[in-house]
């Protein structure tokens, strides 16, 4: 994937991403079971970056932005909460319940070191 994106880029062309990671240790097993039923590939931050090197780009860094995740989870599930009638009146309660519990699920991941947050930038080489 990474080398179709190279391509896409002018010589000197950034990429920017951020995605999910995983820790270096290996999942556990409910944590493996949500990462095989959402076909994820999740690797550690650091393992994400040399795939970026890997794909020819320079100038990599690959950030652990885990914290910022669980700030902007709570944030969001903060706001949810605060106006669960419309969201109900919305998407229905079945629905709440999914983002809610799916949210609960990923912060609990991620205060417990399991679940990662990645930043990811990398530049196409100038030749």
């Amino acid at each position: 994937m990474f080398q179709r994106i190279m391509s896409w880029l002018k010589p000197g062309g950034k990429l920017l991403i951020t995605d999910y990671a995983r820790s270096d240790s290996e999942p556990t097993p409910a944590f493996a079971a949500y990462i095989a039923q959402r076909g994820y590939d999740l690797r550690p931050i650091k393992a994400y970056g040399r795939l970026l090197e890997e794909a020819g780009f320079v100038d990599v860094v690959a950030e652990d932005r885990t914290e910022q995740f669980i700030d902007c989870l709570d944030s969001e599930l903060s706001r949810v909460e605060a106006d669960k009638a419309a969201f109900v009146e919305r998407f229905g309660e079945p629905g709440y319940s999914a983002v809610v519990d799916g949210w609960n699920d990923k912060l609990a991941r991620a205060r417990a070191g399991e679940q990662r947050w990645g930043l990811f930038v990398a530049t196409k080489p100038l030749q």
